[in-house]
């Protein structure tokens, strides 16, 4: 996880075993992970995505997202943290949706000279990185430029995973990210899939690397965050919102996701 929201941070690293499974967050800056190796499976949002050497993928600031090993080998990655900030200068030189399209939950393919070139970039990036000198930062907020408008050249949209399972969990999934307000059990949810229930709970276990409660818990924790930031709706009225069954039940699952409660949270984030 990034130490700062003020800073572009770049993580190399790698796993020999297929099994390792990065934890759910989401976190408050963007996110580009560069696979140089092996085979990852992304679940961003409601999507999930299989992603291969060369395949570059841009997760905006607060998605939801988890990462598993679908296959036997292990894997090397690039990930790189930045903040809006980061990219202002590219505005200069295009319109803000362009870029905006950029910063949507999206997996691109690159041709084979472009992933030299970007993997080029990267590996340079965490060289500066270990200087931590801000003229070091200044030279990362370039190269990190430079990879970004490669994508935008070059990059072109892999399609999410498919097939009769992956599309039932995909739709249930999005049908929890537009509901989560509503009462949604397990098995409600297999029901949506024509699945029975232990069925459907490995499949989504499986595919999304979260299960169907942690699933819907943390997809109702995002929501709470957004509107303990951007409203100034009571705790009570927010636990409704996001279909907790009590604010106190609320209060201790927020305070056992995000490690305090939502008053202390929402004096945080909205301290000057």
């Amino acid at each position: 996880m990034p130490r700062s929201k003020n800073l572009i941070e770049i993580q190399k690293s790698s796993s020999a075993k297929p099994d390792n499974t990065i934890a759910v967050h989401a976190h408050q800056q963007h996110e580009l992970y560069f696979l140089l190796s092996g085979h990852r499976r992304y679940f961003i949002g409601h999507t999930i995505y299989d992603v291969y050497p060369g395949n570059l993928i841009i997760i905006p600031k607060t998605e939801l997202h988890q990462t598993t090993s679908p296959g036997r080998t292990g894997y090397e990655r690039y990930v790189v943290y930045f903040s809006d900030e980061d990219i202002q200068p590219l505005l200069a030189h295009m319109d803000r949706s362009v870029l905006d399209e950029l910063l949507q939950v999206c997996c691109l393919q690159l041709p084979a000279e472009v992933v030299r070139r970007v993997q080029k970039d990267l590996t340079q990036m965490e060289q500066e990185s270990l200087e931590g000198t801000p003229l070091a930062q200044a030279y990362m907020a370039h190269l990190l430029q430079s990879v970004l408008l490669a994508a935008l050249r070059h990059g072109k949209k892999r399609s999410p995973c498919s097939g009769e399972t992956a599309d039932k969990i995909q739709e249930v999934a999005r049908y929890i990210s537009e509901n989560y307000y509503m009462p949604l059990s397990l098995h409600d949810a297999a029901q949506m899939a024509f699945m029975e229930d232990t069925y459907f709970s490995k499949r989504f276990k499986k595919l999304t690397g979260f299960g169907f409660q942690e699933y819907l818990t943390q997809t109702r924790i995002r929501a709470a965050e957004h509107l303990l930031c951007d409203t100034g709706l009571s705790v009570s009225e927010i636990s409704e919102l996001c279909g907790f069954s009590s604010s106190n039940y609320f209060g201790d699952t927020f305070r056992h996701c995000k490690g305090t409660s939502p008053s202390a949270y929402r004096e945080a984030v909205q301290r000057p």
